[in-house]
């Protein structure tokens, strides 16, 4: 098995004062480029990490995935776990408040780091993703994630992560400070997107 033992980050323009770090997370099959070439200048620094399994000439996942016949979807749990390590040394080692900003299994990946480890964050926004459940398993009790400022955001046609997951994330997060909205289309992410999460940043970061 692969292991993924240090992301590769690539950082955005240098904010004149930083109010905050932004993570941006890529999804399958995209590269840190896909979130770093649409951000927009928040007044926080931006530090995109680059999935650690490559597929294909600029194109990385975090973990591989199967679709199932009955419409469930089977993760590489070992990718998954090796990611998620990689993941959490990496924030482990930044300074100041740090929120994450992920799309599709980037926002996965996001969804793990609040749901396990929410003392690493203080916020993030995910778009067209999904809690895993692989995930869930590994979750300490007692971890709370009461008043986090959380977005979700998620395509009410999106064919890879159908819009009933965004549904359900939204319901799972019900004890953060949650703000949820649905867009037109399919699992493309959008200008709108990306600009609504911009304003919440804001925000957030103000909070």
């Amino acid at each position: 098995m692969d292991v993924v033992t240090d992301l590769t980050v690539v950082s955005g323009p240098s904010a004149r004062t930083s109010r905050a770090t932004v993570v941006l997370l890529h999804g399958y099959g995209r590269y840190p480029g896909q979130l770093l070439d649409m951000w927009p200048d928040t007044g926080c620094a931006v530090l995109a990490a680059q999935a650690g399994f490559r597929i294909g000439p600029g194109a990385y996942r975090w973990f591989d995935y199967q679709d199932q016949a009955d419409g469930t979807v089977v993760i590489d749990r070992d990718e998954e776990r090796s990611s998620w390590d990689a993941l959490v040394r990496f924030l482990g080692a930044l300074d100041g408040p740090v929120y994450l900003v992920g799309h599709s299994q980037g926002g996965m990946m996001a969804l793990n780091v609040l749901l396990l480890r929410p003392e690493l964050i203080n916020g993030c926004a995910v778009l067209n993703a999904r809690i895993l459940p692989e995930a869930l398993e590994r979750r300490p009790d007692g971890v709370a994630i009461d008043g986090v400022p959380v977005f979700v955001g998620h395509s009410v046609g999106d064919t890879v992560v159908p819009v009933h997951k965004g549904r359900r994330t939204r319901e799972s997060l019900a004890r953060a400070a949650l703000t949820y909205r649905e867009y037109q289309g399919d699992h493309e992410l959008t200008a709108e997107m990306v600009a609504d999460i911009a304003r919440w940043l804001d925000g957030a970061v103000h909070e």
